[in-house]
C-alpha cells in the first residue's frame, strides 16, 4: 500500500483521546488540558521509524451533540448498507453552518477511510446517551475498535465491556498515562486483528517498533557509558606557590570540579530523553553531592616524580582506612553495593591522599626558574609556581552511585508515556539499582572502574566498548523489548 493506515480517535471530550494519541504516537506536542474541549481541530499524528510513516492517529474533537446527529440520519429509513452514504449527506448537508461542527469534523476522517478508536473514561459509569455516539459510528461502516481509558480512581470497565462489545469488534483496556511498550505492540497488534487486509503493514510495523526500541536502548547505554567513564576520568589542573596558597583554592576547586561533573551527568540525561523523544519533559532529582577535597579528591603534584599513580595512592590509603568500614554506606544513603571494609578503607583513601599529596609538596621547595625531575622528562616552575592535579574522583562507590543515578533516571525515561505532563520524580519510589546485580557483574564493572581510573588521561577505546556492553545488558534488563532473547 502506498498510503499508511489511518486511525481517527474519537470519544465525548475530556475522555483522554489526546493522551491516547500522544502515548501511541510518542509525541509530546500534542495539547492535553483537563479543561474541555481543547482539541478543536483535527490534527494528524504520523507514527514513524527511519523517515518512514507506519501509520496515522487523527485526534479529533469530542462528540457534542450526538442525539440531534443520530436523529438526523433517523429521519429517513435506509437499509444498513445505505447507511455509510447517509453520514456522509450529513456531513454535506450542514456544511457551512454552525450546526454539528464537532460531528461534521470527526466524522470527516472516517468517511475518508480511516479506522475507528472509540475512547471511553471506563473510571466513569456507562451512561445511555453514549449509545447514540457508538451508533453514528457504526452507521459509517468502518471497522472500529475500543479502548477503556483510565483517568481516574473508580473502576467501572466491566459495564463499559459489555456495552461496547455490542458495537465493536474489539475492546480493550488502556491505560494512557502508565502503559508499557509491550502493551502498546499488543495494541497495534489488535490493529493488525482489526484490519485483516492490512496484516503484513502491521507486520512489518512491529518489526519496526521493535528494531527502533532496541537501538534507543543501545543509544542510551553509549550514553551512559560514556558519562560513567567521562566522570570517573575527569580531571582538573591549577598553579599554587605553596600549600597554602593550594588550602585557599580549596573551595573553588571543589566547586569547579562538582560543577563539572553535574554538567556533565544533566548533559547526558538530556541527550537520553531526546533519544526517547522527551523534548518537553522534566525528570527531578536532587543533585550529585559536592565532592569534598580531603575525601573524595586529591591534589597531585606531578605524582608521577614519585613513582606512584593515583590508583596506587588510592590502594595506600584504603588499608589504612580499612577500619572505618559502613561509613561511606551511610554517607551515600545505603546506596553501596560494596563490602563495608572495602568501603570504609575507600573512605580512608581520599584523607590518605590528600595527606600524602601536603607532605610530598613540602619536600620538593623547588626554586624559581628550578628545574624538577620527572619519570617523564623535566618540568620547569616559574616564580616558585607548581602544577596540581585534582583528580579524577578518588572515592570507589562514585562511579557506582553514578551509574545508580543514571540508571534510574533511564528507567523513568523509558517508562513515561508521551501522556504524562509535569515534573517527574526519578528514583524517589524505589531502591537502587546496582544493589541487585549479581557478584559476577559487580565484579566486571569494578575492574572496568579501576582500569578507567587507571588509565584517566588516555582511556583505550576498548575500555569504554567494554563499558557500554556491560550497560546495555542491565538496560535489557530494564527494558525488555518482546521477543528477544533474555541478555547474557
Amino acid at each position: 500500500m502506498n498510503e499508511a493506515p489511518r486511525f481517527a480517535v474519537v470519544g465525548r471530550v475530556n475522555k483522554g483521546k489526546s493522551s491516547v494519541v500522544a502515548t501511541l504516537a510518542e509525541d509530546d506536542s500534542v495539547r492535553i488540558d483537563p479543561r474541555p474541549g481543547t482539541t478543536a481541530e483535527v490534527r494528524e499524528y504520523p507514527v514513524q521509524v527511519d523517515g518512514r510513516t507506519l501509520f496515522v492517529l487523527v485526534d479529533t474533537p469530542g462528540f457534542e451533540e450526538a442525539d440531534r446527529a443520530l436523529a438526523w440520519l433517523r429521519e429517513h429509513d435506509v437499509s444498513a448498507a445505505e447507511r455509510p452514504a447517509r453520514v456522509a449527506e450529513l456531513v454535506r448537508a450542514h456544511e457551512g453552518t454552525g450546526d454539528l461542527v464537532e460531528e461534521r469534523r470527526l466524522l470527516a476522517p472516517i468517511l475518508a477511510g480511516a479506522s475507528v478508536l472509540y475512547v471511553v473514561d471506563g473510571t466513569k459509569p456507562f451512561r445511555r446517551n453514549y449509545e447514540a455516539e457508538m451508533e453514528i459510528l457504526r452507521w459509517t461502516g468502518r471497522p472500529g475498535m475500543a479502548l477503556v481509558n483510565r483517568i481516574g480512581e473508580e473502576d467501572h470497565a466491566a459495564e463499559w465491556h459489555r456495552a461496547l462489545g455490542q458495537y465493536f469488534a474489539l475492546v480493550r483496556d488502556f491505560d494512557a498515562f502508565s502503559v508499557t511498550f509491550e502493551e502498546r505492540l499488543a495494541l497495534l497488534g489488535a490493529f493488525r486483528e482489526l484490519r485483516p487486509d492490512l496484516r503484513p503493514v502491521f507486520d512489518e510495523a512491529l518489526t519496526a517498533l521493535g528494531a527502533q526500541r532496541r537501538r534507543r536502548r543501545a543509544e542510551a547505554a553509549a550514553e551512559i557509558a560514556r558519562l560513567v567513564a567521562g566522570a570517573l576520568c575527569h580531571f582538573e589542573e591549577l598553579s599554587a606557590t605553596d600549600e597554602e596558597d593550594l588550602a585557599r583554592q580549596r573551595d573553588r576547586v571543589e566547586r569547579s570540579f562538582h560543577d563539572e561533573l553535574r554538567r556533565m551527568e544533566e548533559r547526558s540525561r538530556a541527550r537520553v530523553e531526546r533519544i526517547y523523544g522527551h523534548a518537553e519533559a522534566r525528570f527531578e532529582t536532587e543533585g550529585l553531592d559536592r565532592p569534598v577535597f580531603e575525601q573524595d579528591l586529591f591534589a597531585e603534584e606531578t605524582w608521577r616524580t614519585l613513582g606512584l599513580s593515583p590508583p596506587q595512592l588510592v590502594a595506600a590509603g584504603a588499608v589504612a582506612g580499612a577500619a572505618i568500614g559502613g561509613t561511606v554506606d551511610a554517607l551515600v544513603g545505603g546506596a553501596s553495593i560494596l563490602a563495608g571494609t572495602v568501603l570504609g578503607g575507600a573512605a580512608g583513601a581520599g584523607t590518605a591522599l590528600w595527606s600524602l599529596g601536603s607532605r610530598f609538596a613540602r619536600v620538593r621547595q623547588v626554586s624559581a626558574g628550578g628545574v624538577a625531575g620527572s619519570l617523564l622528562g623535566a618540568q620547569r616552575w616559574w616564580a616558585g609556581e607548581r602544577r596540581f592535579r585534582i583528580g579524577p574522583h578518588a572515592s570507589p562507590n562514585f562511579p557506582w552511585v553514578l551509574l545508580d543515578r543514571a540508571l534510574l533516571h533511564y528507567d523513568a525515561v523509558a517508562r513515561r508515556t508521551h501522556a504524562r505532563r509535569g515534573a517527574i520524580a526519578v528514583g524517589c519510589e524505589r531502591a537502587g539499582i546496582v544493589s541487585g546485580f549479581a557478584r559476577g557483574e559487580r565484579g566486571e564493572l569494578d575492574r572496568l572502574f579501576h582500569a578507567l581510573r587507571r588509565a584517566f588521561e588516555d582511556p583505550p577505546r576498548g575500555l569504554r566498548d567494554d563499558l557500554e556492553r556491560a550497560v546495555e545488558r542491565i538496560l535489557a534488563r530494564i527494558d525488555p523489548v518482546p521477543g528477544e532473547p533474555p541478555p547474557g
